[in-house]
């Protein structure tokens, strides 16, 4: 990242907003945020005990406990998930800065043959557009990308497709894609909620069912505790925000510095994740240092076969 840095004319700022990948709602350069230094840490020793987790997960379904944390419940509707086969995970974002709208859109479909994801980024400006395609089994990832907008189709956030060329395929073991992404493709959700990384913010405290009898509930993570949750967001983030395709994992200095992400869940009483709606806040070393970016996305679930054979269809390449 570090070869762009040298370019200063804010003209080209509108080009970073869509190459990135993510909503640039103001950019501006005031205001520092200290990097924060997760190189130390592993996943195990942000993320609370699995153990006690499903032990909350089998009080929760035996009925045995009634009220809930937010916290407490992302990790319940988490551990159900990653103990799901069969599902698909949309998201999608409106772009939202003073030049132009631009959108963001990203397909999960989870098999009981592997983890097919598809992720796009198309954009009004030259070069503008990024594309991942990816196939994961047990032990290698199966990897394509492009940065080119010719692979696009569609004309709206509904609509988007990517047909990426074979010939920019590579597969790669699982510790490679762990080097570059610091995670695992099955990996279900986009943040670390644990009492570690909440530990500054706000989160509800008794959450119970609603008049639709479904937990709707809140999580902000602010400062570096926001960093500790984005602990392998970050490296997507950073992957993505290059012109040309990594072939490098990512160094301390390109990930984001993050200010707040802000979670909104929506799950079912059997504590199946119907959505989660993200507001991020962070700054970057794009066209300028310190740039300030505001994102806007929602994922939603489906777990029906028709809804998960559909999007595998779009998905086998």
């Amino acid at each position: 990242m570090t070869n762009i840095k040298n370019y200063i004319l804010y003209g080209v700022i509108i080009l970073v907003a869509v190459i990135t990948g993510v909503a640039i709602g103001s950019i501006y350069v005031s205001g520092i945020v200290p990097s924060v230094d997760t190189s130390s840490l592993t996943e195990a020793t942000i993320r609370d005990d699995e153990e006690t987790i499903k032990k909350l997960y089998e009080d929760a379904v035996s009925g045995k406990k009634t009220t809930f944390s937010a916290v407490e419940l992302y990790q319940i509707g988490e551990y159900k998930l990653k103990n799901t086969e069969r599902y698909v995970k949309i998201l999608s974002g409106k772009v939202t800065n003073q030049f132009a709208p631009q959108y963001m859109k990203a397909i999960k479909t989870s098999t009981e043959d592997g983890i097919y994801y598809l992720k796009m980024s198309p954009g009004t400006a030259p070069m503008a557009v990024k594309q991942r395609y990816e196939y994961a089994k047990p032990n290698e990832v199966y990897l394509n990308e492009t940065r080119s907008n010719n692979n696009i189709t569609g004309d709206s956030i509904e609509t988007y497709m990517v047909n990426i060329p074979e010939s920019n395929a590579k597969t790669i073991s699982l510790d490679e894609y762990k080097s570059i992404f610091n995670t695992e493709p099955t990996t279900p959700l986009t943040y670390i909620v644990s009492s570690y990384t909440t530990q500054e913010g706000t989160y509800d405290k008794d959450v119970t069912l609603n008049s639709d009898n479904q937990y709707v509930f809140n999580i902000k993570m602010t400062g570096e505790y926001a960093t500790y949750a984005a602990f392998y967001y970050s490296y997507e983030i950073a992957h993505f925000a290059g012109f040309s395709v990594p072939t490098a994992p990512p160094t301390q200095d390109d990930l984001p510095r993050w200010e707040s992400v802000e979670i909104t869940v929506t799950m079912n009483s059997d504590f199946t994740i119907q959505s989660i709606k993200y507001l991020e806040k962070y700054r970057v070393d794009l066209i300028l240092n310190n740039v300030a970016v505001s994102d806007d996305f929602t994922d939603v679930f489906y777990y029906d076969d028709e809804t998960v054979n559909k999007y595998l269809a779009q998905s086998l390449l």
